[in-house]
C-alpha cells in the first residue's frame, strides 16, 4: 500500500538530516525538506520556546533563498508535550490551524525576534502576517479560550493580566520578586479602579500571594497548573500535572492567546512573554519586567543605568575578567 504524502513527509522529518542532500539543514535540529516545502521542526524544550525556534527557522529558510514552506511539522518536536498521541505524531495541527493557502507576504528576510529583549522594539508589523498564517490557534483551542473565557466571567476589557514567570527561568535571566509585580499591579489598579487581575503564574505561593494581597479584585484559571517549587511545570509528573500532555499544551496555547488580549499586561521576559506580545500584534498597553529584574522605564535614568550595568557584567562574564 502506496504511503500518503503526510507520511513520507513525517518519515522524512524523523530522519537524520544529514542523510538526505535535498533537505536544508537548519538550527536546534530543524530541516526544510525542499521536495514537499515542508519546515521540519526538532527542538525539544518548553512550550514557547519551540515556537520562538519555529520562527527562527522561518527565517533561516528565506535566508536561504528558499519559498515561505508549504506546511509545517512537529513530528520530531514538543516531546514534553506527546501524550497521548505518541511518537512521531505531528502536534503542529493540533495547536495551530494548518495554512490552507500558499503564504502571500512577498517578503525575503524575516527578522529573528529576541525572546530575551525589549518587547516595545519587536517589528509587530513585519511579524503580523507570518503570526497569522503559520500561527493562529487551532479551531479546537479557540474554542477552548472561548470556553474560559465564558466559564470565569472574563472582560478582557477590563482585565490587568498579571504574568509572573518562576520555577527554573533563575537559571536563564534575573528574576524580579513577586513583591516588584504587586508594587506595578497596585499602581495600575489604581488608575483603573473597575479592572480586575488575572494572576498567571506557574508558581503557587506567587498565586496564592496575590489573591490574599488583592482579594476579590484579584483571579485565576485553575485549569492551570501550578508548581510548588523550582521545578517547571512542564517538567512535573504525570499524576502532578493532571492532564494529558498534548492536552496541556493545547491549554497553554489557549491561555496564552487570552492574556494576549488584555487591556493591561504585566509581563515578564521569557518565551511565553514574547508570545503574549506576538499574538496581541503590539506593545501597547504592556508592561515589562526585563531580563536584569527591574522594571522598563525609559523615561528612568535608574533603568539605563540597570541596563549598562547589566551589560557590562556579561561582557566580563564572557571575557573571563571578574565582576566583583
Amino acid at each position: 500500500m502506496e504511503s500518503s504524502p503526510q507520511a513520507t513527509v513525517a518519515v522524512r522529518c524523523q530522519r537524520a538530516r544529514s542523510a538526505r542532500g535535498d533537505d536544508l539543514e537548519l538550527s536546534y535540529h530543524g530541516a526544510m525538506d525542499v521536495v514537499s516545502g515542508t519546515l521540519c521542526c526538532g527542538h525539544n524544550a518548553g512550550f514557547f520556546s519551540n515556537c520562538t525556534v519555529t520562527l527562527w527557522n522561518l527565517a533561516e529558510v528565506l535566508q536561504a533563498g528558499q519559498p515561505w514552506p508549504q506546511r509545517i511539522d512537529f513530528s520530531r518536536a514538543f516531546s514534553a508535550y506527546r501524550s497521548p498521541l505518541g511518537e512521531g505524531a505531528d502536534l503542529y495541527p493540533v495547536f495551530f490551524e494548518p495554512p490552507r493557502t500558499a503564504m502571500p507576504d512577498g517578503r525575503r528576510r524575516l527578522p529573528r525576534v529576541k525572546h530575551h529583549g525589549l518587547y516595545r522594539f519587536v517589528p509587530y508589523g513585519s511579524l503580523a502576517p507570518i503570526m497569522e498564517h503559520y500561527f493562529r490557534p487551532s479551531v479546537a483551542v479557540r474554542s477552548l479560550e472561548q470556553h474560559l473565557i465564558e466559564r470565569h466571567g472574563i472582560d478582557l476589557a477590563r482585565t490587568i493580566a498579571v504574568v509572573y514567570r518562576g520555577t527554573d527561568k533563575v537559571a536563564e535571566v534575573r528574576l524580579a520578586e513577586p513583591e516588584a509585580y504587586l508594587a506595578q499591579t497596585r499602581t495600575l489598579l489604581a488608575r483603573h479602579p473597575a479592572h480586575r487581575v488575572l494572576i498567571q503564574t506557574d508558581e503557587r505561593a506567587v498565586r496564592d500571594l496575590f489573591c490574599e494581597t488583592f482579594g476579590d479584585r484579584c483571579f485565576f484559571l485553575p485549569e492551570m497548573p501550578v508548581s510548588g517549587g523550582g521545578i517547571a511545570v512542564h517538567d512535573l509528573a504525570d499524576e502532578a500535572l493532571q492532564m494529558h500532555r498534548t492536552d496541556f499544551g493545547a491549554l497553554l496555547v489557549a491561555v496564552t492567546h487570552l492574556l494576549s488580549r488584555a487591556a493591561i499586561v504585566v509581563n515578564h521576559t521569557g518565551n511565553m512573554a514574547l508570545w503574549i506580545c506576538l499574538w496581541r500584534g503590539h506593545c501597547r498597553g504592556v508592561e515589562q519586567f526585563d531580563d536584569t529584574g527591574g522594571f522598563v522605564d525609559l523615561r528612568s535614568a535608574a533603568y539605563y543605568q540597570r541596563r549598562l550595568a547589566h551589560t557590562l557584567r556579561r561582557a566580563c562574564r564572557k571575557l573571563g575578567l571578574s565582576t566583583s
